[in-house]
């Protein structure tokens, strides 16, 4: 048939083909002639069709194996899962068979050991807490002594803040008391120069020499008053001064002795949280130790459980408890043995 198509074909008159190229519908009309004669073929050939047909339902028939196979894996689990929780409902209940007796003995060795362990874990959490009390009322206690020596550090701290201020202040008067008397000195010196060149003008009347020197004489005899006034107050300042550094002087130890005690206390509390910490972490370390025994003794008793779960399922003891888990089991394995059966039957 094929042939004869192309025999065909290539009798037909072939047109010139244009410079540009052949147009596209001419690709698409093989195209689809191919297509047509494949399909005829097939439609033709029944043994292809045979070969065909195998082939897709072989690939099915794995298709659905493989999917009832994930199927049967995913109910083992399950039941797996149920054999375990009978095991340790079977122990945990009491409930005992003498076909388990060497699985018994092993759980109950676990179960002392764990036991143990779990005493020991609650002695060091008992230790770990009533360190945490200690450490807590140590602060506190250490705390309030601090508090107190700050109260009574408070007024000697709020009067050598006032006298060193007052001290202060006194300085800066002093300086100011020292330069008026510089001022008033310098005025001093003008008016009896002046006093003198008065009194060695021979140009002036006696009258008006008499009236200016007396002038001059009240200006001088008025600084000097005044002079002597801001040096009484100077001496005085001056006075003053050493009795507020020596007052200065006693407030500050006082304070400095607040500081030291202070100080002492707060190094007392560092030194107890050190060593109360220090305690602390041992047990932390020990607590971790014990820990991580319980969880392997608990790992090693899921295979026992496991074991044990299988015996009491295969001797089936009599118990009100396990009886769910029985039925839970039981249909798990209907519907494994119907799976199987539909693999059988693929």
């Amino acid at each position: 048939m094929i042939n004869s198509i192309l025999s065909i074909l290539s009798l037909q008159e072939t047109s010139p083909i244009p410079k540009e190229g052949a147009p596209y519908w001419i690709l698409w009309f093989f195209l689809c002639i191919i297509i047509l004669l494949i399909t005829f073929i097939f439609l033709r050939d029944k043994s292809l069709r045979q070969r065909v047909n195998l082939f897709l339902s072989k690939a099915k028939r794995k298709l659905i194996k493989t999917h009832l196979q994930t199927k049967i894996r995913k109910e083992k689990r399950k039941k797996d899962g149920l054999i375990m929780e009978l095991g340790i409902k079977t122990w945990k209940e009491g409930i005992r068979d003498k076909n388990s007796e060497k699985i018994d003995k092993k759980l109950e060795t676990l179960d002392e050991s764990r036991n143990r362990s779990q005493k020991e874990l609650e002695e060091i959490n008992s230790k770990i807490k009533k360190l945490d009390n200690q450490l807590t009322e140590s602060d506190e206690k250490l705390d309030e002594l601090v508090e107190k020596q700050e109260g009574d550090k408070k007024p000697f701290q709020e009067k050598l803040d006032e006298t060193k201020e007052k001290e202060r202040l006194i300085e800066l008067h002093l300086i100011q008391k020292q330069k008026e008397i510089e001022d008033e000195e310098k005025s001093l010196e003008a008016a009896e120069g002046k006093l003198k060149n008065i009194e060695l003008n021979s140009d002036l009347s006696e009258e008006k020499k008499k009236s200016q020197i007396n002038e001059v004489k009240g200006k001088i005899k008025n600084l000097e008053t005044g002079r002597e006034k801001i040096q009484k107050e100077l001496e005085e300042l001056r006075k003053e001064k050493p009795e507020l550094e020596k007052e200065i002087k006693n407030i500050q130890r006082k304070v400095n002795d607040y500081g030291r005690e202070i100080k002492k206390i707060e190094k007392e509390k560092k030194e107890k949280r050190r060593i109360i910490l220090k305690e602390i972490k041992e047990l932390r370390k020990d607590e971790s130790i014990v820990q991580k025994k319980i969880k392997e003794t608990e790992k090693q008793k899921e295979p026992l459980f496991e074991d044990l779960g299988n015996i009491i399922d295969k001797y089936r003891v009599d118990s009100k408890e396990l009886t769910p888990l029985y039925s839970q089991i039981d249909k798990i394995n209907k519907r494994v043995q119907d799976i199987e059966k539909q693999i059988q039957n693929i």
